[in-house]
């Protein structure tokens, strides 16, 4: 799909949904037309990353109880490696469709750089005159992102309550 011409992309990607759809008997087959070239393979693997991870009603239900004990506008965890977007929690409409695969963007750049300075972190707190951003390793695998505008809600609250959410995520991969 990379190097097929804007107008014609879309009649290409559909023609070539119903061909693997005519040989995939019962199988279900979902197609995705993205490119190894921009941010919709993020989305696409983020979306084939959230359908293998067992209990993820249970892991959305803690992400929103730890999203309301922080007073957080929003919660997202992601897959520590290549952060990928995997599940998130939101108090907030947003209007941007396409802000986790520009903040799974962002995050590998932050994360391609540190490693060139040869600087390892586990967590990092961003705060601007509107809101406050604190990323920290969650789970082996994992790391959430509290993205918060409400001035009163410290560190040291979010870190708790970060605590608190890793024996529950814990107990539920255990009782897996």
């Amino acid at each position: 799909m990379d190097k097929v011409d804007d107008k014609k992309r879309n009649d290409k990607f559909l023609n070539r949904m119903k061909q693997f759809n005519s040989k995939a008997g019962n199988f279900k087959i979902e197609c995705f037309p993205t490119s190894i070239w921009e941010a919709s393979i993020y989305k696409t693997w983020s979306i084939i990353l959230g359908n293998i991870i067992p209990n993820k009603d249970k892991i959305k239900s803690l992400l929103e109880k730890y999203c309301q004990a922080c007073l957080a506008d929003e919660v997202i965890l992601f897959e520590r490696n290549t952060f990928l977007y995997i599940f998130s929690y939101n108090n907030k409409k947003n209007k941007d469709n396409e802000r986790f695969e520009k903040i799974c963007e962002r995050m590998k750049k932050f994360k391609n750089t540190c490693n060139i300075e040869s600087k390892k972190y586990n967590h990092f707190l961003i705060r601007n005159k509107n809101n406050t951003i604190y990323l920290n390793e969650f789970e082996n695998n994992t790391c959430i992102m509290t993205v918060l505008s409400n001035k009163s809600v410290t560190l040291e609250l979010l870190k708790l309550n970060i605590e608190i959410s890793k024996r529950n995520f814990k107990e539920i991969m255990d009782n897996y």
